[in-house]
């Protein structure tokens, strides 16, 4: 089984000119809750405390999570809002311990196992996370996350924070800190899409042997964004994989998530744009007539979501003798230049494609 935890929220309020309001934040964790997701990271508090959240996610059953830097001003600011866990961060790479932080790596490792410690002593669960573990030493990358699970840390993430990794990146960095950890601590994986690869990023993270993904519903987040939870929870399911979370309203929910915050949906976005599951071209509504999957890789009511084929001007003869054939009329030559009359004009007049049931009646009426 593949866990899911959300940072839609958290994420989100880290996106220039997008400001959650409280009511907003409230509405999409009901929307989060009733897709399944049993985690949510809340918040940075010693940012934004955003504790109605916290308090509202409890009240849904919801596991909270509150991000905080490995330094005891953040942990204790966390430990305020009363989170399920504090998620404690420290860098990895070489190039952010010198220009981020000015720590070395020695000194990196003990603020984390430090920090992971004071937010146990407080009395909640505490996690690890290795930033910009990407571009990291593997070998520092193991023994840190050693360190961290030493000190009381229940999972350890690994977070390709500027989106430079690759799958095979993922894999080699993933395989290391596992060989470290053995079963110890829960291995999760966290993904930018700066280079339009974080699905397949996390995918390759759960491949080589992380069980948990961070995700945010349709990769809303800082630059280009984070791993979209619908795209990794599809592609792993369509593999076979078990994941945490209920399929049937996925794609009516991250819609609706999206609406809460008023964040745009590209019309071409997978899973959830509205050009996902629509097809007009004529080879493939002709092909598809017969057997939908021959032009999809999925099918979309499995997650909610509706086809839809169109025809207007750019049927071809292959679909409109389909259509003719399905409403049992028989597809002679004259009758299928016909039917393209009928429906490149039905569609001009509308100004729109015409849907499946709007073609079978025009085809039928002529």
């Amino acid at each position: 089984m593949v866990g899911f935890k959300d940072l839609t929220l958290r994420e989100g309020s880290q996106v220039p000119g997008l400001h959650i309001a409280e009511d907003a934040g409230t509405q999409v964790l009901d929307h989060l809750s009733s897709l399944g997701v049993g985690r949510v990271e809340v918040s940075f508090p010693r940012a934004h405390a955003r504790e109605s959240w916290y308090r509202h996610a409890d009240d849904l059953g919801l596991r909270t999570a509150a991000l905080a830097r490995a330094v005891p001003g953040d942990i204790d600011a966390a430990l305020e809002v009363a989170p399920d866990e504090i998620e404690v961060i420290v860098t990895s790479s070489d190039v952010q311990l010198e220009h981020a932080i000015g720590k070395s790596r020695d000194e990196a490792r003990d603020l984390l196992a430090e920090n992971v410690e004071r937010a146990v002593d407080g009395g909640v669960d505490a996690g690890a996370t290795l930033m910009d573990a990407m571009r990291a030493d593997n070998d520092f990358l193991a023994a840190t996350a050693r360190a961290a699970v030493d000190a009381g840390a229940k999972h350890v993430t690994l977070a390709d924070t500027t989106g430079a990794g690759t799958p095979e990146m993922v894999t080699e960095t993933v395989e290391a800190v596992a060989a470290e950890l053995d079963d110890d601590a829960v291995i999760a994986i966290h993904t930018h899409d700066d280079m339009g690869v974080a699905t397949a990023n996390a995918a390759a993270g759960v491949d080589a042997g992380a069980t948990e993904i961070d995700a945010t519903v349709g990769g809303i987040g800082e630059r280009s964004g984070n791993a979209p939870l619908e795209e990794v929870a599809v592609l792993l399911t369509e593999r076979g994989d078990e994941v945490g979370i209920d399929r049937d309203e996925l794609v009516p929910v991250c819609r609706a998530v999206h609406e809460t915050l008023g964040v745009d949906i590209s019309p071409s976005k997978p899973v959830i744009g509205e050009r996902a599951y629509r097809h007009e071209s004529g080879m493939h509504t002709a092909a598809m007539l017969e057997e939908p999957a021959t032009y999809e890789p999925f099918t979309p009511d499995r997650y909610g979501a509706e086809r839809a084929l169109l025809f207007g001007g750019d049927t071809g003869r292959g679909a409109a003798r389909a259509l003719l054939t399905d409403v049992g009329v028989e597809p002679t030559d004259e009758r299928v230049a016909a039917a393209l009359d009928a429906l490149e004009t039905a569609a001009a007049e509308r100004g729109e494609p015409l849907d499946e049931s709007q073609a079978r009646r025009v085809v039928q009426e002529r």
